[in-house]
């Protein structure tokens, strides 16, 4: 079990993850009891397989710290944390984050429910001018790291930035420097900046760190990005300015003037942003440097810096405030506690209070802090369901006499209701018997317009004189169901008999068929008849859709080959859909 005194904090580097365990004296001071660093492999630039490298290095740095289950404050690095620091005009403090939240929408280059974004008052107040900076980060790629982090066993109490996790480090265990400071925190990915004055701070990520020394490195020397790192780990150094004693090995040699050309890149943007810091912030030109993080450990980098700055540089101390735990070995925290900064600056925020305490949530923390905020109201709303239920028992309880005295009463009332409900059933079976002979009317009012409704149709697919109709009439089984116009009355009588034949018990099939005639044209002759015969296929009366592959089958046109002839015959038969049910 977890000693409740112990504060668990994790560093999420480019390069490497560290973590360790403090725990706190009764005093507050800060007791380092073990710590870890785990690293990762290829280069840090590369974001699409540092996901899963970082969580292969989490698990490992979980086991080796034997802090799973337990809960840890985490801190992202600055390069993917978008900071500004604003002024505001002098507001009370009931008006300051209304304002502030406006300042961050005009500034934070992506929208705020996109981001998850905090913020903290640098200077001013009580009338003057406030400074205050803003800190956010891209909700998207911060769950993706709680997750991976959350995934290796532990919980995650909160995350923070790492410049300004460094920024807590320097004030707790530098709190004698009085003069105007520069932390210069060397991460592979990026450099940190942190600059402190008195009570003020400024904070600026530089996008130049470590593996743009090692990418120059295998650049230089056509080698794998790995072996370069392998290669300015065990043996590089920045080359000294001025007259100065070659190395022996011309390789060494020439990566370290190989390194000093990256390490004077570096320093140029360093002197772009104190020359800013002092411009823009009004700040002062820094007394004291100190040098942090991974990159300070590459030999004679200090040198480098006090030679370019011409200003005292030595290294950071994270572990200057902290006392030690006889488990950890002295000599090996004195050579890590430059790279300690941001787990100093965690286990500070695990304690309490800090000067910063700028904070990024991720949605699964913002949830689970609400669902406990909201414990207690949820513990108070079962109490009074509990008592709600209690009260509806005893009411059900007495209920139940009454609803039985009621009961005896409805059946009584249901024998009498009974009865009425026979003549209903009585009277239902009428009106339905009457409905039935009612649609036979109404259907023979319908019946009685079904012929002016068909023609007015039939005529209205005219699109010209070129044709027209002398005969329309019904067939039932392909036998006519009238008397022809023209015919002796023997034929009309043959033609009624016809019609009137009784077949088999199958359903009759009915046709309309329709002869007439079309003259001669250039519209491509018996073309107009087809393409007449095909708009009467689509007519919801017909609705044939194998018309154009069978029209034959409905259509007989006779040629005009005869140049005499002013028009010629042709014959539509096709069958109705739901036909008149003729007698």
């Amino acid at each position: 079990m977890a000693d409740s005194n112990s504060i668990s904090v994790i560093n999420l580097g480019s390069q490497r993850v560290g973590g360790a365990v403090f725990s706190k004296t009764s005093g507050g001071d800060l007791i380092l009891k073990r710590y870890e660093f785990v690293e990762m492999d290829g280069d840090p630039s590369v974001d699409v397989s540092r996901l899963p490298q970082m969580k292969a290095a989490l698990s490992e740095l979980v086991s080796r710290l034997k802090i799973r289950g337990q809960k840890v404050w985490c801190t992202v690095p600055g390069h993917p944390v978008f900071s500004r620091f604003v002024k505001l005009p002098p507001v009370h403090g009931d008006k300051l984050a209304q304002i502030v939240e406006f300042e961050a929408r005009q500034n934070v280059p992506w929208q705020l429910d996109e981001v998850s974004w905090d913020y903290e008052v640098v200077s001013g107040g009580e009338g003057g001018e406030v400074e205050v900076v803003l800190a956010a980060m891209k909700r998207e790629p911060l769950n993706e790291w709680h997750d991976e982090t959350a995934s290796c066993g532990v919980g995650v109490s909160g995350i923070d930035v790492g410049p300004l996790a460094l920024y807590n480090a320097f004030r707790y265990s530098y709190p004698d420097v009085d003069e105007p400071a520069l932390v210069i925190d060397l991460g592979a990915r990026s450099t940190n900046l942190v600059f402190v004055e008195g009570e003020r701070f400024f904070t600026r990520n530089l996008l130049v760190g470590g593996a743009a020394v090692t990418n120059a490195i295998a650049k230089e020397f056509g080698i794998p990005f790995a072996e370069a790192e392998v290669q300015k780990c065990s043996q590089g150094f920045v080359a000294l300015g001025g007259a100065v004693e070659d190395h022996p090995d011309e390789g060494v040699n020439a990566m370290s003037k190989v390194m000093r050309n990256s390490m004077t890149r570096l320093h140029a943007e360093v002197m772009r942003t104190i020359t800013f810091y002092r411009s823009q912030q009004g700040g002062s030109a820094p007394k004291r440097v100190f040098l942090a993080g991974g990159g300070s450990a590459a030999g004679y980098v200090a040198e480098f810096f006090t030679e370019k700055l011409k200003t005292p540089v030595e290294l950071f101390n994270s572990l200057r405030g902290v006392q030690l735990d006889r488990s950890v070995k002295a000599d090996a925290a004195a050579v890590d506690a430059p790279t300690l900064g941001e787990l100093t600056g965690l286990a500070l925020r695990g304690m309490g209070a800090c000067p910063c305490e700028i904070e990024l949530v991720p949605d699964a923390v913002a949830s689970a802090r609400d669902a406990a905020r909201r414990a207690p109201a949820l513990v108070l709303s079962g109490l009074c369901i509990a008592a709600a239920l209690g009260a509806a028992i005893f009411w059900c309880k007495q209920a139940d006499a009454a609803i039985q005295d009621r009961t005896v009463a409805y059946q009584s009332e249901n024998a009498t209701l009974g009865a009425l409900a026979g003549q209903i059933r009585g009277l239902e079976a009428q009106q339905q018997e009457l409905n039935i002979r009612g649609a036979q009317l109404r259907q023979a009012v319908t019946d009685r317009s079904w012929w002016v409704r068909l023609l007015n149709t039939l005529n209205q697919q005219f699109d010209n004189d070129l044709l027209w109709l002398t005969v329309i009439e019904p067939l039932k089984d392909d036998k006519p169901t009238t008397s022809s116009l023209w015919g002796s009355n023997s034929e009309r009588s043959e033609r009624s008999k016809a019609g009137d034949t009784p077949k088999s018990n199958a359903a009759p099939v009915y046709a309309l068929r329709m002869q007439g005639l079309y003259r001669r044209n250039n519209e491509g002759e018996q073309k107009v008849v087809y393409d007449f015969a095909a708009k009467l296929a689509k007519l919801e009366e017909f609705g044939i859709t194998d018309f154009e592959s069978n029209r034959d089958k409905y259509v007989k046109v006779d040629s005009g080959v005869d140049e005499d002839r002013y028009a010629y015959k042709f014959e539509i038969k096709m069958p109705l859909r739901t036909p008149l049910q003729f007698k």
